[in-house]
């Protein structure tokens, strides 16, 4: 059996956040309709969750809860760089 790297994981996270958000958010946010990195507005990982989970909500974007923190994490990585921490339980 092939053992998985923590970096691996890490890896196909960001690939499917990545593959998500350009199946799905670039429809509003590639034609700058929404902004995706508003100052103003988002200031923790936390807060890329939270506008997450609304757009999929009012979008009825059928993605588990999985693909949203995907989607945060690709975000938060390449656009936004705040600290990575644990999504809160609900």
């Amino acid at each position: 059996m092939l053992g998985v790297s923590a970096n691996d994981i890490d890896k196909r996270i960001l690939i499917d956040g990545e593959v998500l958000y350009t199946e799905e958010c670039q429809r509003c946010h590639d034609n700058s309709l929404v902004p995706i990195h508003d100052n103003t507005s988002m200031e923790s990982l936390n807060d890329v969750r939270e506008q997450i989970s609304l757009c999929v909500g009012v979008l009825e974007i059928p993605w588990f809860p999985e693909d949203e923190e995907d989607v945060a994490r690709y975000l938060n990585h390449d656009f936004f760089h705040f600290e990575n921490t644990p999504k809160p339980s609900n």
